[in-house]
C-alpha cells in the first residue's frame, strides 16, 4: 500500500470509529497493492478498524 493509500485508510477508519460515517459510506474503490494483489478501500478500512479494536481490547 502506498503512503497516500495508507493515509486515506487511516482517515476513513477514524471517521468510521468516530461514528461520523458508516462503513457502507466508504467508497468501494478497487486498488492494486504493491505486492500485486487487488483489494478495495472499504476492505482495507474494515481491516484497520478491526486492528484498532483488537489493540484497544488486547
Amino acid at each position: 500500500m502506498t503512503a497516500v493509500q495508507k493515509r486515506l485508510v487511516n482517515a476513513y477508519a477514524t471517521l468510521v470509529m468516530g461514528k461520523r460515517m458508516t462503513i457502507e459510506d466508504v467508497p468501494n474503490t478497487e486498488w492494486e497493492l504493491l505486492n500485486g494483489t487487488n483489494t478495495t478501500l472499504r476492505t482495507e478500512v474494515e481491516m484497520e478498524v478491526a486492528t484498532r479494536e483488537i489493540a484497544i481490547l488486547g
